[in-house]
């Protein structure tokens, strides 16, 4: 993933994402779909098959909105398209595993081809997910957190799905979990990863060994983070333990902890696994490419290792 300034792209090695260090998210488009409009608020109205979801299927966040997207059964609503697994020097490039091609429904070849295309002049990296819209053939959202809340709510009118990730009654407790998550696990695996300093690194190195052993606790008596159904923070939590001991403890040196010795922790990825539609979201030697192949200023010779033994992974 290289970046563009004032709509022109800048690729290659050094300009991957964490190859000078760690970098705040960048998420500049921000637009909504909702079902019902807000007077004052601007919005385009939820319909079927005008929208189309684009996701990298080693990204983190493009995983938790996938599985949104599998939960509300909005395959026939929203359209998705992958983007290939290994970042080049022209990003995030269209086509499948073994060969690139344009994407079927956009007509473009390079993801950041869809932001220029929004806005001649746009500045920021080619970020996934994003939400584009076939009308005006903009992008409407890179946005995650805004583009898993309009796939849980605003296209409920064309789907039998009464899932609902994002309950109003739990909504302050939904914003305190994936706060600790964000900052003691998913966020802290990629500050350990992209750190260049030796005592931030072992600051968030310490933050995993705490929060790990703190989530293990907290499911041995409950079967989702927040009671007996999937929530917003399970998705966050579900997203980086897939990850974590076949590539953020070796690529990115989180090594105070490994997933697989918390038996509650298994287990719960076992039951993450075990829902309907969540297992098609996720393929661990397509994601493990994407890490080793793409972040080269950790991997330089773009070895992909094999997965080690996990209770809940069967090769």
């Amino acid at each position: 993933m290289g970046f563009l300034i004032k709509g022109v792209w800048h690729g290659g090695d050094e300009c991957q994402i964490g190859a000078q260090g760690w970098e705040p998210r960048q998420e500049h488009c921000k637009g909504q779909v909702r079902a019902l409009a807000i007077e004052g608020e601007p919005s385009l109205p939820a319909e079927s098959g005008r929208y189309h979801l684009i996701v990298c299927s080693g990204c983190p966040l493009s995983h938790r909105v996938s599985i949104v997207h599998r939960l509300k059964k909005l395959g026939g609503v929203v359209s998705t398209s992958l983007v290939r697994p290994v970042m080049g020097p022209n990003g995030r490039e269209f086509g499948t595993r073994d060969a690139a091609a344009p994407d079927a429904v956009t007509g473009y070849s390079y993801l950041h081809q869809l932001y220029t295309g929004t806005d001649p002049d746009y500045s920021g990296r080619d970020s996934t997910p994003v939400l584009w819209d076939r009308q005006t053939r903009r992008i409407v959202s890179n946005t995650c957190r805004d583009i898993l809340s309009m796939l849980n709510r605003a296209f409920d009118a064309f789907t039998d799905s009464d899932e609902d990730v994002q309950p109003a009654d739990r909504m302050e407790e939904i914003d305190r979990m994936l706060a600790a998550i964000g900052a003691g696990l998913s966020g802290a695996v990629y500050r350990c990863g992209f750190s260049r300093d030796q005592a931030e690194y072992e600051h968030y190195a310490a933050a995993l060994g705490r929060m790990v052993p703190e989530l293990a606790v907290r499911l041995s008596d409950q079967t989702f983070l927040l009671g007996d159904r999937i929530t917003e923070p399970d998705l966050a939590l579900f997203a980086c333990l897939v990850r974590y001991d076949a590539i953020y403890l070796p690529l990115f040196r989180c090594t105070r902890q490994r997933i697989e010795d918390h038996p509650t922790l298994t287990a719960y990825i076992a039951r993450m696994l075990a829902v309907p539609g969540v297992a098609e979201t996720f393929d661990l030697r397509l994601t493990m490419s994407h890490y080793f192949g793409s972040h080269v200023h950790i991997n330089p010779t773009r070895i992909v290792p094999l997965p080690p033994a996990m209770a809940w992974h069967h090769a």
